[in-house]
C-alpha cells in the first residue's frame, strides 16, 4: 500500500511539472500583447535606400473553450518607408489602414494545445489575403516542447510549410522564466509552400545548388515563457527572417528582404462575455492565397471605371506609337494587359464592339489579348473566331500566343480543346497543327506540380494518336506523338510504345519517320520519369536488329536522363562488339563531349562517361566525318553561376556524306536550373541524290529481267530498303515543339512547277499592288516572360521574386517596286532589272523589370530593377536591282537631325506604394545622392589633424524592440558612400558622307561597396548611340551605294587614276603571266641567284622588275625620298628575304653569332612552366624543361621541302648517323633552302615596293564597290573598293585595294593573296600614302612538326601606326598574366623582332601542340584538346597525295568525294569499304561482285573464273540501259568483248548507246564508262577488274561490300557472314542444269539422321542454305563447314525445305558443301 501511495505521489508530481512547461493561454483571461511586424528590402549595406513595411497593432488572446481561443486585432496601423533606414522614418499608409481596419479587426479562432496550433476558423467575408497575417502572428506561437532534451530538431509545421526546425531550450529559474530558441531552414522543408508562375520549361540543377543557393531563407524565434502552475504563459516572442536573393555567386552578394516580428506581452485582464460570429474552417495554420488574377508588381489597380480606363489605354497607345514608339510604350501597354486582367468577359466583349471597326485600336486589343492569359480572354478570343470577326492571320498569331502564355487549369484547357475543335480551325491545316501542339504546352504546365496527370486532360491526345494510327495517316500520327511530347507525361508512355521499334506491333508498318518520332517523344518524358525512359531507350539501342537511326536518337534520349554509371557503361561494352559503324562512332563521340563537359549538372554523368571511354578502343576516334557524330560545346562560369551549352547531332547514313538528320539545341544554365532555349532540327532523306545528280544527261531506265532472274535464284535474297526523298524541319522552344513542317517529293514537284510556270492571278494581284505601292504599319506587342516565385513571410505577407519583360515593334512604311518588264514567271525575277522606293521607320522597344519584395492588391514595398532597350532606324531609301547584270545600287537620304538611334539603360529602384494613395508613390534609385568626392580624389589626413569632436548621434522615431533592439543609429547606419562613376564620349565622324555617329556611356554603381558582378548592376547605367548631320563643304543630297560584279565592272571605277592603270596592265597580263611562271619554275640555283639579288639590294634590279610587272613603271610621283625611305628599309627587306628563303631566322655570320651570344650571356634564358594548369602539364612536370627545350628547338618543314628533301638526303644520310635528332632536322631544313625559295617565290612579288599592285596580272576588277555622297557642287566625295581575282589560273590570287574618291588624296589601303602552291598562302596588307607608309604580312604553310602534321602562320611588319603599336604593347603588358590563367607555359627567349610565328600541330586526332613566338617570349601549350577529331586519313587520296592545284578544282573534289572503287588482282580482292578479301574460285560459276541493290537495280557486275585461263577472269555486266549486255572475256593477249552476245571491237561505239555508255581500250585492257547509271569507270584485262561507281554509297552489295564504310562481311540476307568461304558461296550464281558451266546451286538441306532434341526423336532441317551439287553431278571438291539447323519432330512431315529460312536455330553441326563438280548428263 506504501508503495502505491508513493507511485501515485509521483504520477502527480510529474504531472503538476508536465503542465508548468507548457505553452497555454488561460481560458478565463484575455492576453493583451503589443504587437510589430517590419519587413524591409534593400541590399545588406546600411546608408543605402530600402523599402520597408511596418505593421503595428494590439493583439488580445481569449479562450472561449477546451483548447480554443479568440484572437482579435486592435488599433491596427500600416506604415511604409521608402529613404535611409534608420535615418529615415516610416510614413503612416492613413488611408490604407482605414480601409483594411474592419477586416483585420474581425476575430479569429483557433485550436490551441500545448503549444501546437490546430485548425483555423474565421468569418467567410474576412479575405484570405489578409487572414494570412492572422496565421502570421498565430504562427509566432508554435512551439514543440520535448520535456526530456533541451536540443533537438524536428519537422514543424509553421506558415511557410513543414521544415526543419532546431530547438535549444534554457530554464532561468531565479528569473522564473524558459527562454527557447528556435531556427529554421526555409530551404530545408518537407512540404514547403512556394508558388511559381512561368516556370514550368525550367529544370533544377540540384548539383549546382550544392555550391551555392540562389535563394536562400532562415527563420530565427526566440521566445520568453514563464512558467505557472496551470502552464507557461507566452511573454515576449521576438521573430527574425530573412530572404536573399542573387542571380550569381551566393557568398558575392545578395538582394536582401528581412522580416522582423515581435510580440510583447503588456498585461493579463479577465475576460469579459463578448458575442462571437459565425466561423467557418479556414485550414491549417499554413499560408492560402485566393488571389487569382496574376498582379503586375508595378502598378496597383482599382476596379472602379475599369471600361473607361482600357479605352483611354488603347487610345494612347494607338496615338502616341504612329511613326515610331513612344517611350512610355511598353510601361502602358503593361498597363492594358492588367487592367484587361481584371476584366470580365462581357467587359472584353464591350471592349471589342468599341474596337472592331477601329484598326489602330483593334491591332492594339489582339496584341494584349494572349499576355492577359485568362481564361474570359481566351473565351472572348473564341467567340470572335467562331463568329468569324478576325481574319486568318489575327486568328494564327493570337490564338497560338494565347494558348502558350495562358495560366491553365481545367476549365482552361476544357475551353481551349473545344477551341481546337472548331471548324475554322480543323480546315485550316497550319492552324490545326500549331493549336494542337499548343494544347500538347497547356498540358505540360497543367501537370508541371503534379506527380500524375489526370487521365481526361490526356485522352484526348491518345485517342487522337489510336485514331490516326489506324487510318495510317502519316503527318496525322506524327503530330499527335509531337503534342504527345509536349506534354511530357509518364502516362503516355504506353499509348507511344505502340509505335516504338521491337515494342508495338504497330511499328512495323510505320515508316523510320514515324519511328524516330516516337522515340524523340520520350525526351519530355524524361524529365518526370527518367528510369523509365532508360529502360525502353537502352533496349532500343542495345536492339541491332533496329536501324542505325532509331538505335542513334534513342542513344541520345537516353544520356538526357543523366543514366547512372551501370548504364553508361552497359552502353560502352555494348560498342566493343558494335556491327554498325555509323551507330559506334555516334555514341562514342556522345559520350567523349560529354566527359569534356564544365557544367556541373551533368558532372556525374560526365566522370561516368570519362570512366566508360577507358574500356574503348581508340580507333574509333579515328573514325571520320562520314560517320554520324555528336558536337557539344559548354562553359559555365561559377562565379556568375550561368553557363550556356550548344550540342549538334549530325546524324548519317551509309548512303550519303550529307546528314540525313540535324539537330542543334542551345541549353542555358542560371539561376539553379537549366532550361533549352532553342531546338532546331532538320531531317532530308535522299537529299544527296536531289543534290548531286549524275552528270551524265538524264535518260529514261527500265528494269532488266535478266537481273530479276539471276536474283531470283538466290532463296533468301532482300532488297535494300527504299529512301523516300523526303525533307522536314522542326523548330522547339523551351522544350516545346511550336511547329514542324514536312516536304515531300509531290511538294517539291509542286515547286519547281511553279518557278517554272507563269504566275497565278493571285500572286499578279501581289506584284500589281506592289507596283502601285503598299503602305503598312505592323504592330506587335509580346509578353516575353512573367516568371514569379512567391513564399510567405513570418508577418503573412508573401515575398515575390518576379521577372516580367516585353517586346514591343513598330514600323510604319510604304513599299514600290517597279520591274523593266512585266512580270509573268518568277523565273523573270532574275533576269528583269527592279527598283524599289522604302520609306521606313522601324522602332523596337524591350523592356524588363525584376522584382523583390512584397506585391498585394492593395500594397507594394520592393527592389526592383528596370532596363530598357529602345532603337529607331528611319530610313528612305531607293535600291536598284538588276541580277543578271550583278548591279546593286541604294540610294539614300543623309541625316538631317541629331536622332538617337540606340538606347540602353537600367537602373535600380526602392519602391513603395498603395492602393489607397497612388499619387504619393515613391520609387527612388537604391543607391542615395551624394556629394563626396571619389576615393582617388580624396586627400591623405592624419590621425593628428582629423581627430574631431564626434557628431551627436541621431535616432530615428522608431520601435526599440523590433528594429534597432535600443541601439541608437551608428556611424555606419549615416555612412555617405562614394559610388563608381564611369563617363565616356566617342565619336566617329565621316565628312566625305556627312555623316557622325557617338557613342555616349554613363555608369554609376555600387562597385566601390563591394566589388562583385551583383553590385556592377547595382545603380544607374545608360549607353547611348546616336547619328547627327556634320557640316561640308556643300549639302549632300543623297548616299549612294553601289556594287558592280563581272564584265561591267571596270566601267564603274571612279579613280580615274586607277582606272588608267588597270586599262594598261591588262594588255600585257598574258606575259606577265608567263614571265610570272617562269620565276616560280626557276631551278635552286637561279632561285639562289635571284634570292641573293634580293637580299643584296632590298628591291629588284631593273631586268626583274620588268620581267615580274610587265609594262609598269614607277610611278612619276614617287620621289627621291620615297626612294631613300625604301632603302631605309633594306634591312627589314633583307631579314625577312633571308628567313623566308633560308629557314633560318639570321644568317651565319660572325657579327651575327657574336651578337647572339653576347645576347645570350648578359641577359640569359628564363623559362616558366606552369604545369598545374593542365593535365598534359601536370603528367610531364617532371620533365618541363627538357620537353621545352626539344619543343622550342624543333624546325617547321613544309610539305614541299621535306618532299624535296628526301631525295636529296639519302645519299648524305650515312654521314649524319651520329647526329642527334633536332639537329638533323635543322640540317634538313637548312638543306632544303633552295628548295624553299623555289617553292618561296610567289612571295617575293608581294615584297617588292615597286610591285604595288598585282592587277597587271589579275586583269580587270571582278567587282567594285563605290559609297559616295552626292553633293550640290557635283564634287564626288567618298570611298572605292576595288577586288581583282584570278582564281582559275594555276596561280591563284587577289587583290583588294581601297581609295578615295577624292584625285588629291593618295591615301590607299591595298590587301593581297597569292596562292602558289596546295600548301601556301600569301597575304600582304599595306596602307599609307600609296599603300607605302605601313606593311604587314603574313604566310600561311603546312607542313610537318617533329613528323605530326602542322600548320605554321608567320606575320611580319616594317612599320605599323601609333594605334596599332599602342594595342601590341598593352596587349603584350597582360600577355604573361593572360597566360598564366589559361595555363600556357611561357619561354622568355628572344626571337627575331617585328615578326609572330604561330605554330600548330597535330599530335592525334583530337589534341594539338601550339607555339606562339613573339619577339620577346615564347608561349607554347601542349595536349590541347579539340573540340572535334580530325581524322586525316577520311580525305581522299587525291588530296594527301598532291593537294590541289586550282581552286576550280574545289567543286570537281567535292563531286567524286562518294567515288568509290573495288579493285580484283588475282584472288584479292579490295572491296570498297577497305576489307581484303583473298579467296580461289575453284568453280566455274559466276559471283555477283557488286550491283545496285535497290528495288529497280540498274546494273550487276558478274565475275567467274576464265575457260581458258583459270587464273584469269571475265567478267559480265548486266545494266538496265535498253536490257544491255556487256561480256569481256580473256583471249590470248587481248580482251574479246560481247555486246548482247554479239561480238563487238573495244574500239567501235555501240549501236545506239554511243551517248550512254563509252567504251575504249586502254593498252592489253578495256575501260567501260556509264555514268547514267553511276558507273564512273570499269577497267578490265584479264588479271584485274577495277570499278569506280558514283552517288552508290550504302546501295551497293555483292563480294565488293555495301560501299558504307562498314568492314563487313554481308551475305543476300543481310547477314553477316561467318567467314569469306561463306561470303563466297552467299553471292554464287547458282545453275540450273547439268549443262550449265555452273554445276552446284544454294539448297536447303536435311542433317541426314534423327537426333534428340527436347526429350523426342525429331529431324533437322538447315536454315541456310548449302552449296550442293545439281542433279547428275557429283562433287570433285568438298569442304567441311559449320551449318545451323532447325528441328521438328521425326513424325512432320517436311514438303519444302526451304521454309525453314526464317525458323529458330536449334542446333549447329558440321555438314559438306560441295566447291566444284562433274556432271554427267542424260538426254
Amino acid at each position: 500500500m506504501r508503495a502505491f501511495i508513493f507511485l501515485l505521489t509521483l504520477t502527480l508530481a510529474g504531472g503538476e511539472h508536465q503542465s508548468r512547461y507548457d505553452p497555454t493561454f488561460s481560458e478565463n483571461k484575455v492576453h493583451i500583447y503589443r504587437y510589430e511586424g517590419v519587413i524591409l528590402s534593400g541590399l545588406p549595406e546600411r546608408g543605402l535606400n530600402q523599402a520597408g513595411l511596418r505593421i503595428s497593432s494590439r493583439v488580445k488572446i481569449s479562450g472561449i473553450g477546451q483548447n480554443h481561443y479568440l484572437l482579435q486585432i486592435e488599433n491596427p496601423r500600416i506604415q511604409e518607408l521608402n529613404g535611409i533606414w534608420p535615418k529615415d522614418q516610416f510614413i503612416s499608409a492613413r488611408k490604407l489602414t482605414e480601409r483594411l481596419a474592419p477586416q483585420l479587426t474581425k476575430p479569429v479562432k483557433f485550436g490551441y494545445n500545448n503549444g501546437r496550433v490546430g485548425t483555423i476558423y474565421a468569418p467567410a467575408s474576412l479575405p484570405e489575403n489578409l487572414l494570412n497575417i492572422h496565421r502570421g502572428i498565430i504562427n509566432s506561437f508554435q512551439i514543440t516542447i520535448k520535456k526530456s532534451q533541451n536540443f533537438y530538431d524536428l519537422q514543424e509545421a509553421g506558415i511557410e510549410g513543414i521544415c526543419h526546425t532546431r530547438y535549444t531550450v534554457q530554464e532561468d529559474r531565479r528569473k522564473e522564466r524558459m527562454v527557447i530558441i528556435k531556427s529554421k531552414d526555409l530551404n530545408n522543408c518537407q512540404e514547403k509552400v512556394i508558388e511559381h508562375t512561368g516556370m514550368a520549361y525550367m529544370q533544377t540543377c540540384p548539383t549546382c545548388q550544392q555550391r551555392g543557393k540562389n535563394i536562400r531563407a532562415s527563420s530565427s524565434s526566440t521566445l520568453v515563457l514563464k512558467p505557472t502552475r496551470s502552464g507557461a504563459i507566452i511573454r515576449e516572442v521576438r521573430v527574425r527572417q530573412n530572404h536573399q536573393f542573387t542571380p550569381f555567386q551566393e557568398l558575392d552578394g545578395n538582394l536582401l528582404l528581412e522580416t522582423r516580428q515581435s510580440l510583447i506581452l503588456e498585461k493579463v485582464t479577465s475576460t469579459v462575455a463578448r458575442p462571437t460570429p459565425e466561423f467557418t474552417n479556414r485550414g491549417s495554420l499554413q499560408y492560402h492565397s485566393d488571389i487569382s488574377i496574376l498582379q503586375q508588381p508595378f502598378m496597383l489597380v482599382r476596379e472602379q471605371n475599369l471600361i473607361p480606363k482600357i479605352k483611354d489605354t488603347l487610345s494612347h497607345l494607338a496615338q502616341h506609337n504612329i511613326l515610331e514608339l513612344h517611350a512610355d510604350a511598353p510601361s502602358r501597354f503593361l498597363e492594358l494587359v492588367q487592367l484587361m486582367r481584371y476584366a470580365s468577359y462581357s467587359s472584353l466583349t464591350e471592349i471589342w464592339r468599341f474596337v472592331r471597326n477601329r484598326t489602330d485600336l483593334r491591332q492594339w486589343f489582339l496584341e494584349a489579348i494572349p499576355a492577359v492569359g485568362t481564361i474570359d480572354a481566351l473565351k472572348c478570343l473564341k467567340t470572335r473566331i467562331q463568329d468569324s470577326e478576325i481574319n486568318y492571320w489575327e486568328t494564327l498569331q493570337s490564338l497560338v500566343l494565347t494558348m502558350h502564355q495562358i495560366k491553365t487549369d481545367r476549365q482552361v484547357i476544357s475551353l481551349a480543346y473545344d477551341t481546337i475543335k472548331l471548324s475554322v480551325i480543323k480546315e485550316n491545316p497550319l492552324l490545326h497543327k500549331i493549336t494542337l501542339l499548343a494544347y500538347g504546352s497547356m498540358v505540360n504546365r497543367f501537370c508541371s506540380g503534379k506527380m500524375i496527370c489526370p487521365n481526361d486532360i490526356l485522352k484526348p491526345l491518345h485517342n487522337l494518336l489510336t485514331e490516326t494510327s489506324t487510318q495510317h495517316n502519316e503527318e496525322n500520327i506524327a503530330l499527335s506523338l509531337k503534342a504527345i511530347g509536349n506534354a511530357g507525361q509518364p502516362a503516355s508512355i504506353k499509348s507511344i510504345t505502340k509505335l516504338l521499334p521491337g515494342f508495338g506491333s504497330s511499328s512495323t508498318g510505320q515508316p523510320l519517320k514515324i519511328r524516330v518520332d516516337a522515340i524523340m517523344a520520350l525526351s519530355n518524358i524524361a524529365k518526370k520519369d527518367p528510369r523509365t525512359v532508360q529502360r525502353i531507350t537502352v533496349q532500343i539501342f542495345l536492339n541491332r536488329k533496329n536501324r542505325p537511326e532509331e538505335r542513334m536518337i534513342a542513344c541520345a534520349v537516353l544520356f538526357l536522363t543523366k543514366p547512372p554509371l551501370t548504364l553508361v557503361s552497359m552502353v560502352a561494352n555494348s560498342l566493343v562488339t558494335e556491327t554498325s559503324l555509323q551507330v559506334a562512332s555516334f555514341t562514342y563521340s556522345h559520350m567523349r563531349a560529354l566527359s569534356r563537359s564544365s557544367l556541373p549538372g551533368i558532372y556525374t554523368l560526365a566522370t561516368s562517361c570519362n570512366l566508360a571511354l577507358n574500356i574503348l578502343s581508340p580507333k574509333l576516334l579515328r573514325l571520320g566525318h562520314r560517320f554520324s557524330k555528336v558536337y557539344r560545346m559548354d562553359t559555365f562560369m561559377y562565379q556568375l553561376m550561368a553557363g550556356v551549352s550548344v550540342k549538334a547531332l549530325l546524324i548519317k547514313s551509309s548512303s550519303t556524306y550529307v546528314p540525313t538528320a540535324v539537330m542543334t539545341k542551345i541549353k542555358g544554365h542560371g539561376l539553379g536550373g537549366e532550361s533549352d532555349l532553342i531546338e532546331v532540327g532538320l531531317r532530308a532523306e535522299g537529299l544527296q541524290s536531289v543534290l548531286m545528280m549524275p552528270r551524265a544527261p538524264s535518260i529514261r531506265i527500265s528494269e532488266n529481267k535478266a537481273i530479276r532472274r539471276i536474283l531470283s535464284k538466290f532463296v533468301n535474297w532482300k532488297d535494300l530498303p527504299e529512301e523516300k526523298p523526303l525533307a522536314s524541319a522542326y523548330i522547339k522552344v523551351f522544350g516545346q515543339e511550336l511547329s514542324f513542317v514536312h516536304l515531300r517529293k509531290d511538294t517539291i514537284n509542286q515547286l519547281a512547277q511553279t518557278l517554272d510556270g507563269t504566275l497565278s492571278t493571285h500572286w499578279k494581284s501581289y506584284l500589281q499592288k506592289l507596283n502601285n505601292g503598299v503602305t503598312f504599319q505592323p504592330t506587335k506587342a509580346i509578353l516575353a516572360s512573367e516568371m514569379r516565385r512567391l513564399v510567405p513571410t513570418a508577418i503573412g505577407l508573401p515575398m515575390e521574386l518576379g521577372l516580367i519583360s516585353t517586346g514591343l515593334a513598330v514600323s510604319k512604311g510604304t513599299v514600290e517596286v517597279r520591274s523593266e518588264h512585266p512580270i509573268s514567271k518568277i523565273i523573270q525575277l532574275l533576269t528583269t532589272r527592279h527598283q524599289v522606293k522604302a520609306r521606313l521607320n522601324p522602332s523596337v522597344s524591350i523592356h524588363a523589370r525584376a522584382y523583390l519584395g512584397i506585391n498585394m492588391p492593395y500594397i507594394q514595398s520592393a527592389v526592383t530593377i528596370r532596363a530598357n532597350v529602345r532603337t529607331t532606324m528611319p530610313m528612305e531609301l531607293t535600291a536598284k536591282i538588276n541580277v543578271k547584270d550583278a548591279s546593286f545600287r541604294i540610294e539614300s537620304t543623309p541625316a538631317e537631325r541629331e536622332r538617337k538611334i540606340l538606347s540602353i539603360s537600367s537602373q535600380v529602384y526602392t519602391l513603395s506604394r498603395n492602393i489607397e494613395n497612388l499619387s504619393g508613390a515613391k520609387m527612388i534609385p537604391i543607391l542615395p545622392r551624394t556629394v563626396k568626392a571619389e576615393i582617388s580624389k580624396q586627400a591623405f589626413k592624419s590621425s593628428s589633424k582629423s581627430e574631431q569632436t564626434p557628431e551627436d548621434r541621431v535616432v530615428a522615431q522608431v520601435s526599440p524592440e523590433t528594429l534597432s533592439d535600443q541601439i541608437p543609429c551608428s556611424a555606419e547606419d549615416q555612412r555617405s558612400w562614394s559610388y563608381n562613376q564611369l563617363k565616356y564620349h566617342y565619336c566617329i565622324r565621316t565628312p566625305k558622307v556627312g555623316v557622325q555617329a557617338c557613342m555616349d556611356v554613363q555608369v554609376q554603381n555600387a562597385l566601390s561597396i563591394r566589388h562583385v558582378p551583383l553590385y556592377t548592376v547595382i545603380g544607374k547605367n545608360e549607353l547611348n548611340i546616336t547619328v547627327s548631320p556634320i557640316s561640308s563643304e556643300a549639302d549632300i543630297e543623297k548616299i549612294v551605294l553601289e556594287v558592280q560584279g563581272g564584265a561591267k565592272s571596270l566601267s564603274k571605277m571612279m579613280r580615274l587614276e586607277d582606272k588608267e592603270m588597270a586599262i594598261e596592265k591588262t594588255l600585257d597580263s598574258q606575259m606577265d603571266q608567263d614571265k610570272l611562271r617562269t620565276i616560280l619554275m626557276k631551278t635552286p640555283s637561279e632561285a639562289k641567284r635571284y634570292n641573293s639579288t634580293w637580299g643584296r639590294y632590298g628591291q629588284l634590279s631593273s631586268s626583274s622588275s620588268a620581267t615580274l610587272s610587265g609594262s609598269s613603271q614607277i610611278s612619276p610621283s614617287s620621289s627621291l625620298s620615297d626612294q631613300r625611305r625604301r632603302a631605309g628599309e633594306q634591312g627589314w627587306s633583307r631579314e625577312w628575304s633571308t628567313s623566308q628563303f633560308t629557314g633560318s631566322s639570321h644568317s651565319s655570320s660572325s657579327s651575327s653569332s657574336r651578337l647572339r651570344s653576347g645576347r645570350r650571356t648578359t641577359s640569359g634564358r628564363i623559362q616558366t612552366h606552369h604545369s598545374g594548369s593542365s593535365p598534359h602539364s601536370m603528367r610531364r612536370s617532371g620533365h618541363s624543361k627538357s620537353i621545352t627545350q626539344k619543343l622550342m628547338e624543333l624546325d617547321f618543314r613544309s610539305i614541299e621541302a621535306s618532299q624535296y628533301t628526301i631525295t636529296k638526303h639519302r645519299r648524305s644520310m650515312s654521314t649524319s648517323k651520329h647526329t642527334s635528332g633536332s639537329a638533323f632536322i635543322t640540317k634538313i631544313e637548312r638543306g632544303s633552302g633552295s628548295r624553299g625559295r623555289h617553292t618561296s617565290r610567289g612571295s617575293s612579288i608581294l615584297r617588292s615596293s615597286n610591285q604595288r599592285y598585282l592587277i597587271g596580272t589579275a586583269g580587270s576588277p571582278s567587282l567594285v564597290v563605290l559609297l559616295r555622297a552626292r553633293r550640290t557642287d557635283g564634287v564626288q566625295r567618298g570611298y572605292q573598293l576595288s577586288a581583282y581575282t584570278k582564281i582559275s589560273s594555276r596561280l591563284p590570287r587577289m587583290h583588294l585595294r581601297l581609295v578615295e574618291l577624292d584625285q588629291k588624296s593618295n591615301w590607299k589601303i591595298c590587301a593581297d593573296a597569292l596562292l602558289p602552291s596546295s600548301q601556301k598562302v600569301l597575304a600582304l596588307a599595306r596602307w599609307g600614302e600609296n599603300c607605302e607608309r605601313y606593311k604587314v604580312s603574313a604566310k600561311l604553310s603546312t607542313g610537318q612538326l617533329a613528323s605530326h602534321p602542322a600548320m605554321k602562320l608567320k606575320m611580319r611588319w616594317s612599320k605599323i601606326n601609333e594605334n596599332l603599336k599602342y594595342g601590341a604593347k598593352v596587349v603584350g603588358d597582360y600577355l604573361p598574366g593572360l597566360a598564366y590563367s589559361l595555363g600556357l607555359s611561357q619561354s622568355y627567349k628572344r626571337n627575331p623582332s617585328h615578326q609572330i610565328t604561330t605554330l600548330v600541330a597535330l599530335t592525334s586526332p583530337q589534341t594539338i601542340d601550339a607555339i606562339v613566338k613573339l619577339p620577346k617570349m615564347s608561349v607554347y601549350y601542349q595536349g590541347l584538346q579539340i573540340p572535334s577529331t580530325i581524322p586525316l586519313h577520311s580525305l581522299s587520296k587525291h588530296v594527301q597525295e598532291r593537294g590541289y592545284s586550282s581552286i576550280r578544282e574545289i567543286p570537281e573534289l567535292l563531286l567524286k568525294m562518294n567515288e568509290r572503287e573495288c579493285v580484283v588482282q588475282n584472288n584479292i580482292i579490295q572491296t570498297f569499304d577497305g576489307n581484303k578479301l583473298n579467296h580461289q574460285i575453284s568453280n566455274d560459276c559466276y559471283y555477283i561482285l557488286t550491283q545496285d541493290c535497290t528495288d529497280k537495280p540498274k546494273f550487276m557486275l558478274l565475275m567467274k573464273r576464265a575457260e581458258s585461263d583459270k587464273s584469269k577472269k571475265s567478267i559480265k555486266l548486266i545494266m538496265s540501259l535498253r536490257n544491255t549486255t556487256i561480256e569481256a572475256i580473256p583471249s590470248q593477249d587481248q580482251i574479246k568483248m560481247l555486246v548482247n552476245g554479239v561480238e563487238r571491237s573495244p574500239d567501235q561505239p555501240i549501236p545506239n548507246l554511243q551517248d550512254i555508255i563509252i567504251v575504249q581500250r586502254n593498252g592489253t585492257g578495256v575501260v567501260i564508262q556509264a555514268p547514267s547509271i553511276s558507273i564512273e569507270s570499269l577497267y578490265f584485262d584479264g588479271n584485274q577488274v577495277q570499278i569506280t561507281l558514283d552517288h552508290m554509297m550504302g546501295k551497293t552489295c555483292g563480294l565488293c561490300g555495301l560501299n558504307n564504310g562498314e568492314q563487313k562481311l554481308i551475305m543476300p540476307n543481310h547477314e553477316e557472314a561467318k567467314d569469306q568461304e561463306h561470303l563466297y558461296e552467299s553471292w554464287l550464281c547458282s545453275g540450273t542444269s547439268c549443262k550449265d558451266d555452273c554445276r552446284v546451286k544454294q539448297e536447303f538441306v536435311e542433317l541426314g539422321q534423327v537426333v534428340e532434341f527436347d526429350g523426342e526423336e525429331s529431324r533437322c532441317y538447315s536454315v541456310e542454305p548449302v552449296q550442293r551439287c545439281l542433279a547428275q553431278c557429283t562433287p570433285l571438291e568438298t569442304r567441311s563447314r559449320s551449318v545451323n539447323f532447325h528441328c521438328v519432330p521425326s513424325t512432320f512431315t517436311v514438303t519444302d525445305t526451304s521454309l525453314f529460312n526464317r525458323k529458330s536455330v536449334d542446333i549447329s553441326r558440321s555438314v559438306d558443301a560441295h566447291s566444284d563438280c562433274l556432271c554427267r548428263c542424260t538426254e
